[in-house]
């Protein structure tokens, strides 16, 4: 037995019913007396604790519903790692003594805890984890074990055109420095969004909602990253601003990527009612609700129970569009901007679901309240909704006014 782990399993013993993690805890989730076989984490829960991963408190619980602390998830993160590696800076309140102190050393080592987080060399062991710091920890982790994994995180992170599907990321809530492991976070699945679209990075996550993501880790250390299909979509969008390539069949005509046209004005030289620029176009396939979710980890951020799709027609697929328009009149109607363009990727329909769009923060074309979006002189941003060609050899592009062409194809 390692000397680490004796401390602390001595250390485990005197502690008192509320903080031990003794390994002479049943192994089973079946045995906890407060998570019945109906409860949603029952499954998740058995298998930590059969793994040894998290153990119950001594009194025959697991507290599904509390939260999880800095020293626990230490401890649960270290042993689905089970390795020898040890970095002896201490923090002033992790003792010698200290039940989860190999633990911790264990998480410096290894790079998922990084004591320059902390401030003044405390831990705060018994401290509740906040959602931000365990998608950090658990980034952080993925990246000891495969460094590319590190270089999606920064691809994400630093990427030009990055999207996040959070409600944060247009409402605000989400610091830029945490882009890149919430986005490793949603690509790799090991955390999601809640119902109402928001991630909660300042919320506190429950010891059932860690057995959960402590399975989802133990899978994900185990992936190729690159075969990740919502990690590839999440770095395609922040580097090239559009997911076509890893979310379609489409392939691009003459090499001219999608980012080569982004921030362009296209003039509306039919009626010289305003310039539009195309700034970031989503592509989900699907002629069902269901298969659109399924399809695209941006799905969830635009389509929604009041979507439109053609069912049993897989010959269209949706895109979702953000672009900017100035508006060269006073009072622009809904007329002006439809037949001012001679683009097909420029559409007057907004986001169907406007749930969708209000609980993501989503500014989009609404035809009933034309004139409250646009104003003369002024750029709005805002997103739009239209279906798409997606039948083999059908070509379809954009072109700018300096006669930039975005095109693109189905071959197969």
């Amino acid at each position: 037995m390692k000397k680490g782990l004796k401390k602390s399993l001595l250390a485990t013993m005197v502690m008192s019913a509320a903080f031990s993690f003794s390994i002479t805890a049943k192994a089973s989730g079946a045995t906890f007396k407060d998570v019945p076989s109906k409860h949603w984490a029952y499954n998740a829960i058995e298998q930590v604790a059969n793994k040894k991963l998290v153990a119950g408190y001594q009194d025959g619980t697991f507290k599904p519903s509390g939260n999880v602390t800095r020293a626990e998830f230490a401890t649960f993160l270290a042993r689905t790692f089970d390795g020898d590696k040890r970095e002896n800076e201490t923090f002033d309140d992790v003792s010698d003594t200290h039940w989860a102190k190999d633990a911790v050393e264990e998480g410096i080592a290894l790079g998922f805890i990084q004591p320059s987080d902390y401030k003044n060399n405390k831990f705060e062991p018994s401290k509740a984890m906040t959602r931000q710091e365990i998608a950090k920890w658990l980034a952080n982790g993925l990246n000891a074990i495969n460094p590319e994994y590190g270089t999606i995180t920064n691809e994400i992170q630093n990427g030009k055109y990055t999207l996040l599907p959070v409600a944060e990321f247009y409402k605000g809530g989400l610091n830029k420095s945490e882009y890149g492991y919430v986005g490793l976070m949603l690509g790799t699945g090991l955390m999601s969004g809640f119902e109402d679209g928001s991630f909660k990075a300042t919320g506190n996550t429950t010891r059932a909602e860690i057995a959960t993501i402590l399975i989802r880790f133990d899978e994900a250390k185990k992936k190729n990253p690159g075969t990740i299909k919502a990690l590839n979509e999440l770095v395609e969008v922040a580097t090239t601003g559009t997911n076509m390539l890893s979310a379609t069949k489409f392939e691009y005509r003459k090499e001219v990527p999608f980012n080569n046209i982004i921030g362009k004005p296209h003039t509306f030289t039919r009626n010289n009612s305003g310039v539009a620029t195309i700034q970031k176009m989503i592509f989900i396939e699907g002629d069902t609700l269901q298969k659109a979710l399924n399809s695209s980890v941006f799905a969830k951020m635009f389509v929604g129970k009041d979507t439109f799709f053609f069912e049993g027609d897989n010959s269209v697929l949706k895109v979702f569009t953000e672009m900017t328009f100035t508006s060269s009149r006073e009072k622009l109607t809904i007329d002006d901007y439809t037949n001012g363009s001679s683009s097909s990727f420029i559409t007057n329909t907004g986001i169907q679901d406007k749930i969708k769009a209000k609980n993501f923060g989503l500014t989009t074309l609404d035809a009933d309240n034309w004139g409250s979006i646009f104003k003369k002189n002024k750029e709005v941003k805002y997103w739009t909704e239209r279906f798409n060609e997606y039948e083999v050899g059908r070509l379809e592009g954009h072109t700018t006014d300096d006669e930039t062409r975005f095109s693109f194809r189905r071959d197969k």
